[in-house]
């Protein structure tokens, strides 16, 4: 069973800089080395928790320490975790959200805010189908986000990145939890998709290999986070 996590950011609080502190010093140095390049705090943020999110997620996932969880990268730029636990894993953020899947089996996750755009880009970047599915939709926007976070996650799940591209595949849907993936016409049947309601102005999807993907996302705060690490004084 794929565990599916997500965290809400709040940024209209002030972030203590001691926290950021301490919080980064779980991470390794090259990691915060690049957070702090970021000019945004938001955008530091979001990358410290999504790191720590999946930290988390390994954790009650496979019983180690913080310590001993160590990541390499694949030639496509897909981190890896290193060692003899057949972990899979995939972490995304937009806007106020940080979310991450975590198996045994290759693995995608997406979260998309919904947000004007200029949807001619569909023709270049969607199916054929796709594109004509959305250009009969009333609301174009939330469906093109639908499109984007599940077609993301199919993506992530290659492990290829962009190389792979977006408008070589068409999603569709045979009913609101009928997600089905077509390949040159074909419907590919090992794949499965889940989109979850995180949010009215985000859209959000999974992507697995085998259809035991959870109903519910297992939502976490930065409290519950900061005092998983640090038990004691914060």
């Amino acid at each position: 069973m794929i565990d599916v996590y997500a965290i809400q950011l709040n940024f209209d609080q002030q972030f203590p800089p001691s926290l950021f502190e301490k919080l980064s010093s779980l991470v390794p140095l090259e990691k915060k080395n690049r957070l702090m390049r970021f000019y945004r705090e938001e955008d530091r943020l979001r990358g410290l928790y999504g790191e720590l999110l999946l930290r988390y997620a390994i954790i009650q996932r496979i019983a180690c320490s913080n310590s001993q969880i160590q990541f390499r990268t694949n030639d496509y730029g897909k981190p890896e975790l290193i060692g003899d636990n057949p972990v899979q894993f995939n972490l995304s953020h937009s806007g106020i959200w940080v979310v991450t899947a975590i198996d045994e089996n290759p693995v995608g996750i997406d979260v998309e805010e919904i947000q004007p755009i200029d949807l001619d880009i569909s023709e270049n970047y969607f199916s054929p189908e796709e594109h004509r599915d959305l250009l009969a939709k009333e609301d174009k926007f939330d469906y093109f986000f639908t499109l984007w976070a599940l077609k993301e996650s199919y993506i992530k799940i290659l492990g290829k990145g962009l190389s792979h591209p977006l408008n070589a595949f068409s999603i569709s849907f045979l009913s609101p939890q009928e997600i089905i993936l077509q390949v040159e016409g074909r419907r590919i049947k090992d794949i499965c998709f889940k989109m979850y309601p995180i949010h009215p102005q985000y859209k959000m999807a999974v992507c697995a290999t085998h259809d035991q993907i959870p109903a519910q996302v297992k939502h976490i705060s930065q409290k519950q986070l900061t005092h998983f690490f640090f038990p004691i004084g914060y």
